[in-house]
């Protein structure tokens, strides 16, 4: 197969597949908004998120480095020895998802930047752990 089309079917498969980890983490966060709470505006919402301690957001960021490691490692793994950056570029489709996350829901400003440079580190380090492996 075409090394490019390789590389691109690669990195998305890494997206569909760090979707898949980081949805299933914060699915199962146990810091979820309380039945009877109502949020129907981002203006609730943000007065909702504002008085929250900085650990309630370490399970989202723990699942964003997840699901990007795992992005990389697929995307990489998939596309086999390239000269291409197919792991980055799966981090790069995570953070354009999470970069609309962003602006549609109010988030401190530090998890925010965090989070953003989570994708790239975690797709990073996944791609290479499967060079690693593959030697």
């Amino acid at each position: 197969m075409n090394p490019k089309i390789r590389a691109v079917l690669g990195a998305l498969a890494g997206i569909v597949a760090g979707t898949i980890i980081i949805g299933g983490i914060e699915m199962f966060n146990p810091l979820f908004v309380p039945d009877d709470t109502v949020l129907e505006t981002n203006e609730q919402l943000a007065v909702y998120l504002k008085p929250l301690h900085f650990t309630a957001f370490i399970p989202l960021l723990l699942a964003i480095f997840l699901g990007a490691a795992v992005a990389g490692f697929v995307a990489n793994w998939i596309s086999k020895p390239t000269q291409y950056r197919p792991a980055l570029i799966a981090g790069f489709g995570l953070f354009v998802a999470g970069l609309m996350n962003l602006l549609a829901i109010p988030h401190p400003i530090w998890y925010g930047i965090a989070s953003s440079l989570l994708y790239f580190v975690g797709a990073w380090l996944g791609g290479k752990a499967v060079t690693k492996t593959a030697k």
